[in-house]
């Protein structure tokens, strides 16, 4: 006992979450009948509520989806399955054992029963018992009718279709693994999301600065709780695609060292090459389903703290530059947390961009010589171009952000460096040189003041060249970008001119064939017409020879 792990998965399925919801109740109608021939009832069910919607077209859809139940339901029931439905329905709501009308024991017996073959021998010994008249079997379809009423209004109609008409497929009760956790990561995520929403809304209720600075620490545990439901979340989402990549890399590795040490012939050689081909490419499919996880993650995150920083922002204009003294280091947190998480978003984004444009470089080199039209070269150097413009436009955000990062930095440490200025120190007076000499090496006085506003001043001039150092390389890049769009522009307008010739090309080749036909034509037409000719001289002179 000491060995179990209460919390172990081992032995539990998870439930579906819906699956003791309160059923929408439906109109239901029975009609059953007897069916001499079958010797058993016929029953049919028909829902009311669902043909009255079918009938006010209030679905959307055209025809109802897959897994919806059908409007009617119909089947062939002899009296011991009636007896067996009944036994059932009766357990679920017992008020239901008086309403059951009795059958009568010739039907059992005219369906087959062990007495009631009917024929050969057995019938001239046992004679079968004469059925009851159509009368008794139409009053007791209509009790029947009536009990599957009341069936319905007291243990629900779908308890009583699965009574009578068992499917053999159906709603599963349980839920695989996979989307319970998915399901319940999922919900994590949007719980938190709802809460940090709940307690932006209520910054308007603060009217205090102690307040407001409780609802802050409000909002930064609703943030890692996003954060940490967020994390959770895309982390399983990314496993099975890691494990891929992972398992594609092993197999790829292990094939080429196969391929470098072992003797195989040319026949296995090749199909390791496609298989280790085949890897790569399930690696590469994995990587880019990594990317894309990665970049969703950061648009979260990003997006929370977009919108903390622009309430935060608004807040700051309900109250003055003392009171909100206290609040400013937090919203210089914010900007650097939201400088950062924006950098892993477009950094994230060029990794997207950088294998796109690699896999249109790889379609080029793979085009094969004899398919290197014109087109299709054009098509994909367009494709290029438009690639790498979309490059250079996150290259510029990321060095705008990263602008930011030093900004936000530079105006805390200006911030400080004018708190430390504004400083105003009170110092008791000295009687004594030897008083004096004791105190040089005490933290807190002015030359120390002074060492610090210096050390302050030289990380804001590092600060500051780093920021030089940024826009020049905006400027190197915004030459880049002038010269790649102007590349681009100038292969549109050849591609355009290309149409245009094919198009005039065409219509002047056109134009040439239709005279070459019209020529042809002619031509037939003079053959034919100098056949007839010839065909008329050599008539008249075989007349004028008799």
């Amino acid at each position: 006992m000491d060995d179990e792990q209460p919390d172990s998965l081992e032995g539990w399925v998870p439930v579906r979450d819906d699956l003791f919801a309160e059923p929408e109740r439906h109109q239901l109608r029975f009609l059953v009948a007897w069916n001499d021939a079958e010797a058993k009832f016929a029953v049919t069910c028909h829902d009311r509520t669902a043909q009255r919607r079918r009938r006010e077209g209030s679905r959307p859809e055209p025809e109802p989806e897959p897994a919806a139940s059908p409007p009617s339901w119909a089947g062939l029931l002899s009296a011991a399955g009636l007896r067996g439905a009944h036994r059932q329905l009766a357990a679920l709501w017992p008020p239901l054992e008086r309403c059951f009308p009795p059958l009568p024991p010739e039907l059992d017996a005219r369906a087959g029963g062990a007495w009631g073959l009917g024929l050969g021998l057995w019938a001239v010994v046992w004679p079968a018992r004469a059925g009851p008249g159509d009368a008794v079997l139409q009053e007791l379809c209509g009790r029947l009718e009536r009990y599957l009423g009341e069936a319905a209004s007291g243990c629900g109609g779908a308890a009583v279709r699965d009574a009578l008409f068992p499917a053999d497929g159906g709603a599963p009760d349980c839920e695989s693994l996979r989307d319970f956790r998915d399901r319940a990561l999922r919900a994590r995520w949007t719980a938190a999301g709802a809460r940090l929403r709940q307690v932006l809304q209520g910054h308007e209720k603060a009217q205090t600065m102690v307040a407001l600075m409780n609802v802050y620490q409000e909002e930064d545990e609703a943030y890692q709780e996003l954060v940490t439901g967020a994390t959770m979340f895309f982390q399983y989402l990314l496993k099975p695609f890691r494990d891929m990549r992972e398992v594609a890399t092993l197999c790829k590795l292990s094939i080429l060292k196969s391929l470098d040490e072992d003797n195989l012939g040319p026949k296995r050689i090749v199909a390791l090459e496609k298989e280790a081909k085949e890897w790569t490419r399930q690696a590469e499919e994995a990587i880019v389903s990594i990317q894309d996880i990665t970049v969703n993650y950061f648009k979260e995150t990003v997006k929370a703290l977009a919108g903390m920083q622009k309430q935060m922002e608004q807040d700051k204009k309900r109250f003055g530059q003392a009171a909100w003294a206290t609040a400013t280091p937090r919203l210089e947190k914010l900007k650097l947390m939201l400088a950062r998480e924006t950098l892993q978003l477009m950094r994230a984004r060029e990794l997207c961009l950088n294998h796109k444009r690699a896999e249109i470089h790889r379609k080029m080199e793979d085009l094969p010589e004899q398919e290197k039209n014109i087109d299709v070269v054009d098509e994909l150097e367009i494709q290029y171009y438009e690639v790498q413009l979309e490059l250079y436009e996150v290259k510029f955000e990321i060095l705008k952000y990263e602008e930011i990062l030093l900004i936000t930095q530079l105006d805390s440490i200006k911030r400080l460096i004018k708190d430390k200025e504004e400083e105003v120190v009170y110092y008791d007076p000295c009687e004594s040189p030897e008083e004096l000499g004791a105190l040089a090496g005490v933290a807190g006085l002015p030359g120390d003041q002074s060492a610090e506003v210096k050390e302050l001043s030289r990380q804001c001039g590092r600060l500051e060249s780093q920021r030089g150092r940024i826009c020049a390389r905006r400027a190197r890049l915004r030459n880049r970008q002038d010269q790649c769009r102007e590349n681009h522009r100038l292969r549109l307008q050849l591609a355009e001119e290309s149409v245009k010739h094919f198009h005039q090309h065409h219509r002047i080749q056109v134009k040439r064939d239709k005279m070459k036909e019209e020529e042809q034509k002619k031509k037939e037409w003079i053959n034919q017409e100098r056949k007839k000719t010839l065909q008329r001289l050599r008539a008249f002179k075989e007349e004028s020879i008799w």
